[in-house]
């Protein structure tokens, strides 16, 4: 994980684990068989750290809210990691944990079946989508700020030069919300 955390998920490699254990990496292959289930595993583990939230209210919409800031503090607690979470199927209690609570979050919407699961991946190609952007251009959690477009013409681009501002920063904390409450406004109306 330390590894993951510093470096990304592309430095690892059996032969680099070896070193930084101060192991063979023949010996690895006692314990891991390649380098694919090790990354499955250093994702499983995140997964099991992902903290339980409580709402108390009986109401969908805030649960899924406290959902989806449950996972973004998660990105934030591993900003390096959690983009591998995107691209693993994590098929352990850790990963169907995550999976029944947004099912659970439908159904108390009335929301059942291939219509949740619909549902569900929507979410959460909302979820990776806004926190990889989060965690990439968030110098405070490892990314790399983004440079203004100061040596753009926009003279061509009257709609865009007229929100070059907004355009050129970021506020996470309110895109993040925003975005939040158009996914359950989107789902409110599906409900109708």
């Amino acid at each position: 994980m330390r590894l993951i955390e510093c470096e990304g998920v592309e430095a690892v490699s059996m032969r680099r684990l070896a070193a930084e254990l101060g192991a063979g990496t023949m010996s690895l292959y006692n314990h891991v068989p390649n380098k694919a289930v090790l990354v499955d595993l250093a994702a499983e583990r995140i997964m099991a750290e992902a903290r339980p939230y409580h709402v108390d209210s009986d109401d969908w919409r805030d649960h899924l809210r406290a959902h989806a800031r449950a996972v973004r503090e998660l990105a934030r607690r591993h900003p390096r990691a959690f983009v591998m979470l995107a691209t693993r199927r994590l098929s352990s209690e850790a990963g169907f944990r995550t999976i029944e609570a947004a099912l659970t979050n439908f159904d108390r919407a009335g929301f059942r079946g291939k219509i949740a699961v619909g549902m569900m991946r929507a979410m959460v190609s909302y979820l990776l989508g806004t926190l990889m952007r989060e965690v990439a251009t968030s110098p405070e959690l490892g990314g790399i700020a983004l440079s203004p477009y100061e040596d753009v013409d926009v003279s061509a681009f009257p709609l865009s030069a007229g929100v070059m501002d907004e355009l050129g920063t970021y506020d996470h904390d309110h895109e993040f919300e925003f975005g939040l409450e158009l996914m359950i406004a989107a789902l409110e109306r599906y409900q109708s």
